[in-house]
């Protein structure tokens, strides 16, 4: 399948479109909330017509690539599929905190062919192909071409991260690895849509973001924006960020923030009593 510019214009439309509908939901009251594996994970009525929305609008224009959404949740049997998160920071937009993002990316088995994030709040779209590069256009139809930042000590690293949702009840859950690297660097975020920080740094507005247990469709189109922007992306270990990687070092690249990170998470995660993060095989 050769993805071209207009199947991405395609999918930014699908985005655009899904992003106006949550919108929409979020001022018309947002409709029920849920929780779903524990009491902290929250799912919207929002949420659900979102992935709904994108899933059709996709199948009209894609009938033969399965899709795997955060809330249906079903592993396509197809070489092509979609990875999508209709609200990527849901807790954010359960609360009305305006940090929240609609994912989408195209999949040939673990190679991202195309990914897209769009801002709803802002109307910031993020996009990329591999070789063409990653770029955001906002709501005037400017676009500009990402580029990550040149940061190069991690004295000067503003970084961002999140939490997994068994924090309340196990040691492996990111304070290891945050108190280990808040005193290091210039400071650190917890803005609660993965999305947008990886995005983030492929815009060179943060230097590196980093968090364990993130699901692909949080994941998959951020990776590419950032290698497209010039940075890196690996698991904890330093092997290269793949679709089921269970975490994720988003960078610039620069050795002095990539392997500064590397190094303090391992440091970190050395002093755990358990760790709940499959190492890669």
């Amino acid at each position: 399948m050769q993805v071209t510019q207009q199947d991405v214009e395609a999918v930014i439309q699908v985005a655009l479109e899904a992003a106006a509908l949550v919108t929409r939901m979020r001022a018309d009251g947002l409709g029920a909330v849920r929780s779903k594996d524990s009491e902290i994970n929250l799912v919207t009525e929002a949420d659900v017509a979102s992935e709904r929305y994108i899933q059709e609008a996709l199948a009209q224009r894609y009938p033969n690539v399965g899709l795997w959404g955060e809330e249906s949740n079903t592993m396509p049997s197809g070489d092509y599929f979609w990875v999508v998160d209709p609200i990527d920071g849901t807790s954010n937009f359960a609360h009305n905190l305006a940090y929240y993002a609609v994912n989408i990316a195209l999949q040939h088995g673990e190679e991202t062919l195309l990914g897209v994030t769009v801002n709803p709040v802002l109307g910031r779209v993020y996009y990329a192909r591999p070789g063409a590069g990653a770029y955001v256009r906002t709501t005037d139809g400017q676009t500009s071409r990402l580029q990550v930042s040149a940061v190069e000590r991690l004295r000067n690293a503003f970084l961002a991260t999140g939490f997994p949702y068994h924090r309340d009840h196990a040691a492996d859950n990111n304070l290891a690895e945050l108190g280990e690297l808040l005193p290091r660097c210039n400071d650190v975020r917890v803005l609660g849509a993965a999305a947008l920080d990886i995005a983030h740094v492929a815009q060179g507005v943060l230097a590196a973001f980093w968090e364990g247990w993130l699901n692909p469709w949080d994941a998959a189109p951020g990776v590419l924006l950032v290698r497209e922007a010039g940075g890196q992306a690996t698991d904890y270990w330093g092997q290269e960020w793949r679709l089921r990687s269970s975490s994720l070092i988003a960078s610039n690249g620069q050795p002095g923030i990539h392997d500064s990170l590397l190094e303090g998470i391992t440091r970190a995660r050395r002093g755990l009593a358990e760790s709940l993060l499959p190492a890669p095989r």
